[in-house]
């Protein structure tokens, strides 16, 4: 039988990513019939979002009445839950990790079982978030022949933008996301505290960096890269990334290596966008001073 809108979906796991995903899905016309979690309260909460969606307590239940089964657990917990009940012959697996492959589901392939995964590349601070940032993510996916074709649909379905991964760039896949996504936060975080030392509250200053976060997303989006790059790197401005190393120095020593290594890593970048040589060099010289001897630099 072939995959389609219609097919029974359920989603054995009910966290932030099951659950916005599989409200989003039914919002774009899939047939979401079904909820599984080893918290019963999750469960019925993806259920109770969802008309005529069913809570079942047994992952046998779900899985024998549903086409498309997405395994939405935390990732180490992926493989042992669909190695937990025998799949028949109309299922098929699917995994919302960004950094697990398919071969996590290899007793499933060993029987011929149709696997795949299907990984929104978004930060799920809660459902409803979740659910507003689907449109426009981008679906790492994995798989062949139908499913293949299948989960490039839904991303599509959902507004969305469908990647395919080979399993050998999984990890080099997820960790692009997460150094985007989950350091990019902790780096707003560490630069908020910095205003501390002005004795302003962390709030405050995410409040005020925050809105340029956002633009520096939509100038990546309109102008990419290296245009979308901006600051005293593209300018030049060799006394300004100087005050800013002595102030590190002053205040928060334990940043300079880290600050060092980021402004290193994009200098390249800068570059392309216009930084001429011989600024290029100085700056490349400071940073590298200011990184190797913090105590003699200052």
């Amino acid at each position: 039988m072939r995959l389609s809108k219609k097919s029974p979906v359920g989603f054995i796991g009910a966290g932030k990513v099951g659950t916005s995903l599989a409200i989003a899905l039914h919002k774009a016309g899939y047939n979401v019939i079904g909820s599984n979690s080893k918290s019963i309260s999750s469960a019925n909460n993806l259920s109770s979002a969802i008309p005529n969606c069913k809570t079942y307590s047994n992952i046998k239940d779900i899985a024998s009445n549903c086409e498309v089964l997405f395994i939405t657990t935390p990732d180490d917990s992926i493989e042992s839950t669909a190695n937990s009940f025998e799949p028949n012959s109309s299922n098929n697996l699917i995994h919302c990790s960004g950094a697990k492959t398919i071969d996590v589901f290899n007793v499933a392939i060993a029987k011929n079982i149709p696997v795949g995964s299907f990984h929104p590349m978004q930060a799920f601070s809660s459902i409803e978030n979740g659910i507003k940032s689907i449109p426009g993510t981008t679906f790492g996916i994995e798989g062949v022949g139908e499913i293949r074709d299948y989960l490039s649909q839904a991303a599509l379905q959902l507004k969305g933008v469908p990647v395919f991964i080979q399993s050998k760039h999984k990890a080099l896949y997820h960790l692009s996301g997460v150094m985007l996504g989950n350091l990019l936060a902790s780096l707003a975080a560490i630069s908020a505290n910095l205003w501390d030392q002005m004795d302003i509250d962390m709030d405050t200053a995410l409040e005020a960096l925050t809105p340029m976060i956002i633009q520096v997303a939509i100038n990546l989006q309109s102008s990419g890269v290296p245009k979308g790059i901006a600051g005293p790197y593209v300018r030049g401005d060799v006394g300004t990334i100087k005050s800013h190393l002595e102030a590190l120095v002053e205040y928060s020593p334990s940043l300079l290596p880290l600050y060092c290594e980021l402004a290193l890593a994009g200098l390249p970048y800068a570059q392309m966008n216009g930084l001429g040589k011989v600024n290029h060099l100085n700056i490349k010289k400071l940073l590298e001073c200011y990184k190797a001897h913090p105590e003699v630099t200052g």
